[in-house]
C-alpha cells in the first residue's frame, strides 16, 4: 500500500525545485553582463528508493514507493574545460603577437627610416647620409669654396646626431620594455597570489558549506576562472583540478601554484644590460612559453644570429638593431678618417688624413684615435671649430681628389657591416627591409591570432554565457512546471477530502 501522503510529498518536491530553478533563472538574467559570469544551471533526479538490504533500485514488490519526486543535486555551471584551455592558449599567443608588434613598431619609430617631412624627406639616418652624399658632390664641384665646405661639415654633424639619436632612442624603448617587463612580472606574481588564495577559499568552503567537488561555490569558482583568464597572456597556463577543489597552474613548463603554494617569478638585469625572468625558488631560467613576458624579454636581448651569450636570443630585437647603427658608425669614422688627405710630402706621398669623426668623452672632447661606436661618435674638434678644415691649405689648393675619393667610398665602395656586405646606403636599407618584413609578419600572425580567438571565444560564450532568448524560455517551463505541482497538490487534497470525508459516509 503507497503512503497516504507520499503525493504531497512528490508535488512538494516539485515545487521546491520550481521555485529554486526560478530562483537560478533569474540569478542569470540579472548578471547577463557581469564579467566573467558562468551561466548557472539546476540538476535534477527523480528519487530513488533503495531497498537497504538489497542492491536493486526498485523492485517489483515496492512499487507503493516508487513516484517520491524529485531532487535537486546541487547548482551546477555550464562550463567547458577544453574551450577554456583553448580559450588561455590563444590568449598566450595573442599576448606574443601584440607584444612583438608593439616592440617592433617602437624600433621602427626609434630609427625614423619610415618618418615622412613635409617634403617626402625622412628624418632618419638614411636621410642624413644623403644629404651628405649631395653636399660632398655639390663641394667637390668647388673644392676652396668655404659655403660648400660649411654645408658639407653641417652634413657630416648631421649624421653623426642621427647616429647618436637613434643609438639613444633605441636605448629608450630598452629602458621602457625593462620597466615593462618588471611590472608584468609583478602582475604575474599577482594573479599567481589570487589563485593561491581563491584555492583556500573555494577548499574552505567545500568543506564547512558542504559543497561537493561538482556543485562548488560558483561565484569564487567564477572569480578563479577570470584571474586564469587574465594570467593567460603573459604565458601558456595549464591547470589541474585537485579532489579538494584547489587547482595547480604551471606557467610555462613549471608548476607555479600547487594548491595553496606559490612559487614567484623575480625580474632582473644583468650588467651587459640584458634581462633575465627567473623562478624565485631555484634562480632558474623560467621558460613561460608564448606570451607577454617572454616576447618581451626575448626582443629585449634579441641579437640576431650573432648571440654573444645564452641570455641573449637570436630574434631580430632592440640588441640587433643598435648592433646595425654601431656597425655603421664604426664603419662611417673609419672611412671619414683614412680618406681626405691632411699632410702630404714633396714626392706627393700621404703622411696623414684629415680626422672628421671621432669619439666624444663625458667631458666634452672628441679624440680621432679613440674607440668610436654609436654612443659616442661625434664631429671632430677640428671639425667643428671651423669648417675651413675640409679645404686644402686652406683654400689655396682646390684639389679635390680627397673629396671625390671620400665620395665615391661613401656612395659606391661596399664594406662588411655586422654579417652584411654592400654600401653604406643598401646596408641601412637592408636592415630596415628587415625591419619592415617582421612587423608585417607580426601583425598578420596577430590579425590571425586574435580572428581564431575572437571565434574560440565566441564558442565559450555560447557554453558560458547567458542567453536572454533561453533564460526566458526556461521561465516559463519552470513556471508552468510550479503551476503544474500546485495543481497536482490541489487534485491530491481533492482525493483525500473523498476518502477522508465522502467514504463509508
Amino acid at each position: 500500500m503507497r503512503p497516504t501522503f507520499l503525493g504531497f510529498e512528490a508535488s512538494k518536491t516539485a515545487l521546491f525545485a520550481s521555485q529554486k530553478a526560478l530562483d537560478i533563472t533569474g540569478n542569470n538574467l540579472a548578471n547577463i553582463n557581469s564579467k566573467g559570469y558562468t551561466r548557472q544551471r539546476v540538476d535534477q533526479v527523480s528519487v530513488n528508493y533503495m531497498n537497504p538490504n538489497t542492491a536493486a533500485g526498485y523492485l517489483h514488490n515496492q512499487v507503493s514507493l516508487a513516484g517520491q519526486g524529485t531532487n535537486v543535486l546541487g547548482i551546477g555551471q555550464t562550463r567547458d574545460k577544453l574551450l577554456d584551455t583553448a580559450y588561455r592558449n590563444q590568449s598566450a599567443d595573442i599576448g606574443d603577437q601584440a607584444t612583438r608588434s608593439a616592440i617592433l613598431t617602437d624600433i621602427e619609430d626609434a630609427l625614423q627610416e619610415y618618418d615622412l617631412g613635409e617634403e617626402g624627406n625622412g628624418y632618419g639616418l638614411r636621410d642624413a647620409v644623403s644629404d651628405l652624399f649631395d653636399a660632398l658632390e655639390d663641394f667637390s664641384t668647388d673644392a676652396g669654396n668655404p659655403t660648400f665646405a660649411a654645408v658639407t661639415s653641417d652634413a657630416f654633424e648631421s649624421v653623426v646626431r642621427s647616429i647618436r639619436e637613434a643609438n639613444e632612442a633605441l636605448d629608450g624603448v630598452a629602458v621602457k620594455y625593462k620597466d615593462q617587463l618588471s611590472t608584468d612580472v609583478d602582475d604575474v606574481n599577482s594573479y599567481l597570489k589570487e589563485i593561491a588564495d581563491y584555492n583556500k577559499r573555494i577548499r574552505e568552503a567545500l568543506v564547512s558549506i558542504e559543497y561537493t567537488n561538482e556543485y562548488g561555490p560558483n561565484e569564487l569558482l567564477d572569480a578563479r576562472n577570470e584571474v586564469l583568464d587574465s594570467l593567460s597572456a603573459y604565458g601558456e597556463v595549464g591547470v589541474k583540478y585537485n579532489n579538494d577543489g584547489t587547482i595547480d597552474v604551471s606557467l610555462g613548463s613549471k608548476t607555479a601554484v600547487k594548491g595553496l603554494e606559490v612559487d614567484e617569478l623575480m625580474y632582473s638585469e644583468n650588467t651587459d644590460g640584458t634581462t633575465n625572468v627567473l623562478w624565485k625558488s631555484t634562480a632558474s631560467y623560467a621558460d613561460t612559453g608564448n606570451g607577454i613576458l617572454s616576447a618581451t624579454n626575448k626582443l629585449i636581448n634579441g641579437r640576431g644570429t650573432a648571440i654573444q651569450n645564452g641570455t641573449e636570443s637570436s630574434d631580430r630585437g632592440i640588441l640587433y638593431y643598435k648592433d646595425k647603427v654601431n656597425s655603421f658608425a664604426v664603419r662611417f669614422a673609419a672611412v671619414c678618417n683614412n680618406t681626405i688627405p691632411d699632410k702630404v710630402d714633396a714626392d706627393g706621398n700621404i703622411l696623414s688624413y684629415k680626422k672628421l669623426i671621432g669619439c666624444e668623452t663625458d667631458s666634452g672632447e672628441v679624440f680621432p684615435d679613440m674607440h668610436v661606436d654609436a654612443g659616442n661618435i661625434w664631429i671632430t674638434d677640428d671639425l667643428d671649430k671651423s669648417a675651413t678644415y675640409l679645404l686644402n691649405d686652406n683654400g689655396k689648393n682646390i684639389d679635390n681628389s680627397g673629396l671625390l675619393n671620400l665620395t665615391a667610398k661613401l656612395t659606391n665602395t661596399e664594406y662588411e657591416f655586422d654579417g652584411f656586405t654592400g654600401t653604406f646606403e643598401n646596408f641601412v636599407s637592408d636592415y630596415t627591409i628587415k625591419l619592415g618584413s617582421d612587423i608585417s609578419y607580426i601583425n598578420e600572425n596577430y590579425e590571425a591570432a586574435v580572428t581564431v580567438g575572437n571565434n574560440i571565444s565566441e564558442m565559450r560564450d555560447s557554453v558560458t554565457g547567458v542567453s536572454e532568448t533561453e533564460e526566458t524560455a526556461n521561465m516559463l517551463m519552470y513556471n508552468r512546471a510550479f503551476q503544474a505541482a500546485s495543481r497536482m497538490m490541489t487534485v491530491m487534497d481533492d482525493l483525500l477530502d473523498v476518502i477522508i470525508n465522502q467514504m463509508a459516509v
